[in-house]
């Protein structure tokens, strides 16, 4: 198959199945999951659970997860809205009279954990294997470790004079620098990160989906993701979040519910392009490509100057938009 384009890494093919995400180990997960039996959603949260696992410094099961599903047989695609809300007493006067107006490094920047509920629901709707199963590797990973890579090194160094914060005698964030920080020295590349906490709560959900089994599949993964937001779980971060100082609530996890909506749509060239909402900036990447579509890129050639300038504006203009006309649209 010829590219055109010169490449320093080897051209993957298939001619059943292929995945592709920000991390290898991540890429292998989704893999093997499909070469298990599963199908693309399953290898997908597969694969996204491990990016939690294998990319901190990005994303974590206690984060974000957009997600775009196609379901080839419905020709239908919708998107979960794996994003967090704010605690209800997360508001606007609430900063004003307490932080000046700033909202402050830490844990008053905390909303509800998404990612749990946005890989469950996608699961539950378009899946077909077990948490127990999909979750596995990313198990494997956190428990046993895995080599850090100069990435997450360079992040490492730059969020650790971050961390050096200090209320009185207390050292704020003590729990993360103890993983990342073991010893108080930052790991290095080629390290081994184990996360044993992490691991734990894999191990919980797991243990409360094998105890609800009987009931069905659907019903244990309902039972896990009640585990995470109404149970134990959810006790121990409220706990830990508002002894930090933070605002998060019980009521606030129990309210918390992914969406599950129609993606935003667009056009490159006669091509069908969805991203998710606006309450990601998926747009951006739509009004960058039909700003794009008038222009010949071929013909500047892949990554010439010209071919670069004309992406970055195109890029440009989208955000600026984003900065003025995007919001959430439940708000």
């Amino acid at each position: 198959m010829a590219t055109g384009i010169r490449t320093y890494r080897p051209l993957i093919t298939g001619t059943t199945h292929m995945v592709s995400t920000g991390h290898y180990l991540a890429t292998a997960a989704g893999y093997r999951i499909l070469e298990q039996g599963g199908n693309a959603t399953d290898a997908g949260v597969a694969a996204g659970i491990v990016i939690n696992v294998v990319l901190p410094q990005y994303t974590s099961f206690g984060g974000v997860a957009p997600i775009i599903i196609h379901d080839a047989q419905k020709q239908d695609t919708v998107e979960i809205s794996g994003l967090g809300r704010w605690p209800a007493a997360a508001s606007i006067d609430y900063f004003n009279q307490n932080c000046g107006g700033e909202i402050p490094v830490g844990v008053l920047r905390t909303v509800t954990p998404a990612a749990a509920d946005g890989w469950l629901t996608a699961l539950k709707l378009y899946g077909t294997m077990t948490f127990e199963q999909v979750v596995t590797p990313a198990l494997e990973l956190a428990e046993g470790g895995f080599p850090i890579p100069d990435t997450l090194h360079r992040a490492l160094i730059g969020a650790g004079g971050g961390l050096e914060h200090y209320d009185g005698d207390n050292q704020k964030w003590q729990s993360t620098r103890d993983v990342f920080f073991p010893g108080g020295k930052v790991l290095e590349t080629g390290a081994l990160l184990v996360q044993k906490e992490l691991a734990g709560t894999f191990r919980r959900l797991i243990q409360v989906e094998r105890d609800n089994l009987s009931g069905g599949r659907d019903k244990a993964l309902r039972a896990a993701r009640d585990f995470f937001y109404h149970g134990e779980i959810a006790e121990e971060m409220v706990r830990f979040v508002q002894d930090q100082g933070g605002l998060l609530t019980m009521e606030d996890l129990a309210a918390f519910h992914v969406g599950v909506d129609k993606p935003a749509a667009g056009s490159y060239k006669g091509i069908d392009v969805y991203t998710c909402g606006p309450w990601c900036q998926g747009p951006v990447s739509i009004e960058a490509l039909q700003i794009l579509e008038g222009c010949d890129l071929q013909a500047m050639g892949h990554n010439s100057v010209d071919y670069i300038h004309t992406v970055l504006e195109a890029l440009k203009l989208s955000f600026a938009d984003r900065h003025h006309f995007y919001g959430d649209p439940d708000f």
